[in-house]
C-alpha cells in the first residue's frame, strides 16, 4: 500500500506540474520600447504556433556597404548565412526560416516572437570582438594643435555644423575644468608614476591646456582629459559635432600614426552634466574575437553585469604572451568599433579566460551579447532591407483538416486498443491522456514553437506509447495462458517487456540526439518534440499504466481476479 501511494503521489505531482506549465499567465517584465526599457504586463502562453500555424516576423538582410565596397558578395553572403543560422538557433527551438534569396539577399523567418526589435539587433550585430591597448605616449595631445589650426582653417563648414559651438566656447570649457577633480585620485597613474616620470609632468601640464587654456581649439575645447591614459571626456551634446569633426578627410589624415579613436558604448553621468568617453587606442589589436570558443552572461557583486569568455588553446597562448607585456598598461575590450565599459588595467598575463563589463545594461543585452559572441563575428555588416509580419503558410483550411486528421488518428487509436483489449485497453487509454499533458508539459519547459514537424514527432511517439503497451499485455497474455495468477502474470509482463521497451527507446532518442545536434529549425523541433514523447511514453507505458493495474489489484482484494485482455 505505500509503494502504491508512493507512486500515485508522483503521477499526481507531475500532473499539477504539467497543469502549471501548461496553463497561461501573466507576468511584468522589462520589455523595450521606444529604446529604453520599461516594465510592462506580458502575458505568456506555455506553447507556441510556428510559422506554419500562425505565422510571424520576416526580415530581408543585405549587405550594408555605407562602409565600403564588398568584392564578393555572394560569397559574403554564404558565410554570414551561417552565422545568421547560428545565432537565430541560439533562441531556442522557434523552428525559423533562414535562407538565402538570389545572391544579394538573407530571408529570416520568425515564427512569434514576443520583441521583434531584439530579433532584429541580434541580427544584425556584426559582434567584432578587439583587445586593444590604449594609448599612454599622449599622441592624440600632440597632435590636437595640428587638427585644430585644420579646423579652424574650415571655418565656414565649422560654423554650419555647429552653429551654436562659438558662443557657448567658455561654458564648454567652465563646465569642463571640474572633470578631474569628479573622480577623486588618478590611481592608475600613481601607480605608474616611478616609470614614466617626468612624462607625468608633461600630461599635468596637457591636462591644464585642455580643461582650461586651450580657448581657441574648436576640437580641444569639447575634450577633457579622463582618467586613465588615452581617455577623454566628451559632454552628450558635443558629441556628434567631435564626430563630425574626426569624419573630415583632413582630420583623418592628420590623426597620429598607428592609432585609433574608440568612442565608449556608455554615457557617463559626471555632476548635472552626461558625458561620453572617447578612447586613444593602438591600431594593432593584441587579440580577436576569432579565437574565442564560449561566452556567458553573469553577475558579480562589484563589476555587475558581465560576460564571462574562453578562448581555445592558441588564442589563449597568444593573450598570455600579449598581455604579459603590457603588465600595468590599459587593455579597452572593443566590440563593433566600441569600447565596452572602462579599459580594465592588466595586472598579469592573462590566459584563454576574462570577462566584459556590461556597464549600466541589464542581464537580458549580457545573454544577448554572449549569444552573438558564440555564433560569430559576421563577416560582412547587414543590414535590414525589409521587416513585416508574415500570415500562416497553411491557411486555416488546412489547419482545420489537420487536426480533424490527428483527432480521427487517436479515436482509432482509443477504439482498437479498447476494443481488442477491453479492460487492459481502457488502462492503457487513461495512461495515454496523461503522456499527452506530459509531453505538452515538457515541450511548453523547452519553449518549443509548435509546426507541422513537431505534431509528426508527437504523432510518431504516441504511436510507440501504443506500441509499449501492446508489448507489455502480450506478454501478460502469455503468462495468463500459462495459468499463473493475475497478480503473477502482471509482474512477469512488465518484467519481461520492460527491457525491449527502454532498448528501443534509447536508440530512438540517440537519432533524435543526433537530429538536434546538427538539425537546424524543423529538424531540431521535430527532434525535441520526439525526445520529450519518448520520455513521457515510457514512463506512461512502464510506470503509469502498473500503477493502474496495481490500483485496480488493491481494490479488488479478496474477491476472485479474472483480468480481460
Amino acid at each position: 500500500m505505500t509503494n502504491l501511494r508512493s507512486r500515485l503521489v508522483l503521477i499526481l505531482g507531475l500532473l499539477l506540474a504539467s497543469a502549471f506549465a501548461l496553463f497561461p499567465r501573466n507576468t511584468v517584465e522589462r520589455v523595450k520600447r521606444n529604446g529604453e526599457f520599461v516594465l510592462d504586463t506580458v502575458r505568456r502562453v506555455p506553447i507556441k504556433y510556428g510559422l506554419d500555424l500562425q505565422g510571424g516576423m520576416h526580415l530581408a538582410l543585405e549587405v550594408d556597404e555605407s562602409k565600403g565596397a564588398v568584392a564578393n558578395k555572394s560569397e559574403a553572403l554564404d558565410r554570414a548565412l551561417k552565422v545568421v543560422r547560428t545565432r537565430i538557433d541560439e533562441f531556442g527551438v522557434s523552428e525559423p526560416v533562414v535562407q538565402k534569396a538570389g545572391n544579394d539577399r538573407i530571408i529570416v523567418e520568425l515564427p512569434g516572437i514576443d520583441d521583434p526589435q531584439r530579433a532584429q539587433d541580434v541580427v544584425q550585430k556584426s559582434a567584432f570582438l578587439q583587445f586593444q591597448i590604449t594609448d599612454k605616449s599622449q599622441a592624440l595631445e600632440k597632435a590636437l594643435p595640428r587638427l585644430d589650426g585644420i579646423l579652424k582653417a574650415k571655418g565656414a563648414a565649422l560654423t554650419a555644423l555647429a552653429p551654436g559651438a562659438a558662443g557657448n566656447a567658455a561654458a564648454q570649457t567652465a563646465s569642463a575644468s571640474p572633470i578631474s577633480g569628479l573622480f577623486g585620485k588618478d590611481t592608475g597613474k600613481k601607480a605608474d608614476s616611478a616609470r614614466k616620470g617626468a612624462d607625468t609632468t608633461k600630461r599635468d601640464t596637457t591636462n591644464a591646456a585642455l580643461t582650461g587654456g586651450n580657448q581657441g581649439g574648436p576640437l580641444s575645447k569639447l575634450l577633457a582629459n579622463g582618467q586613465t591614459p588615452g581617455e577623454f571626456f566628451v559632454k552628450a551634446a558635443d558629441v556628434a559635432t567631435v564626430q563630425r569633426y574626426l569624419d573630415f578627410p583632413e582630420i583623418q589624415g592628420a590623426l597620429p600614426p598607428g592609432k585609433m579613436i574608440r568612442w565608449s558604448s556608455d554615457t557617463t553621468s559626471l555632476g548635472t552634466d552626461a558625458y561620453r568617453s572617447l578612447y586613444v587606442v593602438d591600431q594593432r589589436p593584441i587579440i580577436t574575437g576569432e579565437y574565442l570558443t564560449d561566452a556567458k552572461p553573469n553577475t558579480v557583486p562589484v563589476e555587475g553585469t558581465v560576460v564571462e569568455f574562453t578562448l581555445n588553446n592558441e588564442g589563449g597562448r597568444k593573450f598570455k604572451s600579449e598581455t604579459a607585456k603590457h603588465i600595468r598598461d590599459y587593455m579597452a575590450i572593443v566590440l563593433d568599433d566600441k569600447v565596452m565599459g572602462r579599459p580594465p588595467i592588466i595586472q598579469s598575463a592573462i590566459g584563454t579566460r576574462g570577462q566584459i563589463t556590461m556597464g549600466n545594461r541589464d542581464l537580458q543585452a549580457a545573454q544577448d551579447l554572449a549569444l552573438v559572441l558564440r555564433a560569430g563575428a559576421l563577416p560582412v555588416p547587414l543590414k535590414i532591407a525589409e521587416v513585416r509580419t508574415i500570415g500562416a503558410s497553411l491557411g486555416q483550411d488546412s489547419i482545420k483538416a489537420g487536426m480533424f486528421a490527428g483527432g480521427v488518428a487517436v479515436l482509432l487509436i482509443v477504439g482498437i486498443m479498447v476494443g481488442y483489449y477491453r479492460f487492459s485497453g481502457a488502462l492503457a487509454v487513461a495512461a495515454l491522456m496523461l503522456y499527452v499533458i506530459y509531453t505538452l508539459a515538457v515541450l511548453a519547459g523547452f519553449n518549443a514553437v509548435l509546426t507541422l514537424p513537431g505534431v509528426a514527432g508527437m504523432v510518431l511517439t504516441l504511436g510507440i506509447a501504443v506500441d509499449a503497451n501492446v508489448l507489455i499485455f502480450e506478454r501478460i497474455r502469455e503468462e495468463l495462458d500459462r495459468g499463473k495468477t493475475v497478480r503473477m502474470a502482471i509482474d512477469e509482463g512488465f518484467n519481461h517487456a520492460i527491457s525491449a521497451i527502454v532498448d528501443t527507446s534509447a536508440v530512438t532518442v540517440l537519432t533524435a540526439a543526433v537530429l538536434y545536434q546538427y538539425g537546424t529549425g524543423p529538424v531540431r523541433g521535430f527532434a525535441v518534440t520526439l525526445i520529450a514523447g519518448i520520455v513521457a511514453s515510457v514512463f506512461t507505458a512502464i510506470f503509469v499504466t502498473r500503477t493502474f493495474y496495481l490500483l485496480w489489484l488493491h481494490r479488488s482484494a479478496g474477491t476472485a481476479q479474472t483480468l480481460s485482455i
